[in-house]
C-alpha cells in the first residue's frame, strides 16, 4: 500500500485541516499508512476512502466515538449506517413531534384557565412526552389493537380530554382531606372514571385489566408520572376503591394498603 500524501497534501485533497487529522491520529480514529523516522505522516488513498467515510457519518449526526465503531469494522457497510442512523432521526424526530405536541396541549389548558395547578400541569404534560413509552407498557397488559384504538382518537379530542382531566384533578386536590366516601369526592371519581371509560370504549375487562396492574404503575413514578402527592394519592384510592367497589369492579386491595 503506498502513502502518496504529506499530511498537507491530505489535508488539502480532503478539505480537512492538519489540526483534525493530528486529533483523529491521536483517538485512533484515522492513523496514516506511515510515519517516517522524522515524525513526518504520510496518507494513502485507502485512507482517503476511510475519511471520507468519517465525514459523510459526522455530517449524518454521528459521534466520534461511534464513527469509530464502523469504521474499524471489518465488514462496516455505509448502508447498515446510514438505515441505523435513519431510524434513530426517526425517533428522535418523533420525540420533537411529541414536545410540539405537548406544548400546544399546554397551551390550550392556559388558555381555558387563568390558574393551573402546576403538579397537574407537569403530569398532563409528562405523560403526552411519555406517550410511546405507556403504549409499550400498555402492550405488555391488554391486546395491542386495544392500546392502538385508545391512542388513535382525534387530537380535538384528546385536547378536551386533558381539558376536562386537569379540572378533575384541580377540584379533586381542593376536597383532599374530606371523608373518601363524601358525596363530591365521589362524583369527581365518576366524572375521571367517564373520561376511563370514553378512552377504552367503556370496556369493562379492559379497564379491570388496568386497575390488576395499577401496583406497577405505582413502583415506576418515572413512566407514570402523578400530580398527587404521597399522602393524596392514599387518600384518592380510598375514594376510588369505594367507587369501583359499587361499579362492581374489583379492586387491587395491595395499591390501598399504608
Amino acid at each position: 500500500m503506498s502513502a502518496n500524501y504529506s499530511i498537507g497534501q491530505f489535508a488539502k485533497k480532503t478539505g480537512s485541516t492538519v489540526r483534525t487529522l493530528h486529533y483523529y491520529d491521536e483517538i485512533g480514529l484515522l492513523k496514516p499508512t506511515l510515519i517516517t523516522e522524522s515524525g513526518r505522516r504520510f496518507y494513502s488513498d485507502e485512507d482517503l476512502i476511510k475519511l471520507q467515510k468519517i465525514v459523510s457519518l459526522k455530517y449524518l449526526g454521528y459521534p466520534l466515538e461511534k464513527i469509530s465503531e464502523f469504521i474499524h469494522l471489518q465488514d462496516w457497510s455505509l448502508k447498515d449506517s446510514l438505515t441505523f442512523q435513519k431510524s434513530e432521526m426517526l425517533q428522535k424526530k418523533q420525540q420533537l413531534e411529541n414536545v410540539i405536541r405537548a406544548l400546544d396541549h399546554a397551551l390550550h389548558m392556559m388558555d381555558k384557565n387563568e390558574e393551573v395547578d402546576s403538579s397537574i400541569f407537569i403530569s398532563l404534560i409528562k405523560n403526552i412526552q411519555m406517550e410511546n413509552e405507556h403504549k409499550e407498557w400498555l402492550k405488555e397488559i391488554i391486546p395491542e389493537e386495544k392500546v392502538e384504538k385508545m391512542y388513535s382518537i382525534p387530537e380535538e379530542k384528546q385536547l378536551e380530554m386533558n381539558q376536562k382531566t386537569l379540572v378533575v384533578f384541580s377540584e379533586l386536590k381542593e376536597l383532599y382531606g374530606l371523608d373518601p366516601a363524601n358525596e363530591q369526592v365521589q362524583r369527581l371519581i365518576g366524572d375521571y372514571m367517564e373520561l376511563v371509560k370514553e378512552l377504552t370504549g367503556d370496556d369493562h375487562n379492559l379497564v379491570q385489566d388496568l386497575l390488576d396492574s395499577g401496583g406497577e404503575i405505582e413502583d415506576d413514578p418515572i413512566l407514570f408520572h402523578s400530580p398527587f402527592s404521597a399522602e393524596e394519592e392514599k387518600w384518592l384510592t380510598k375514594a376510588m376503591e369505594i367507587f369501583l367497589k359499587e361499579m362492581g369492579f374489583e379492586f387491587n386491595e395491595s395499591s390501598g394498603k399504608e
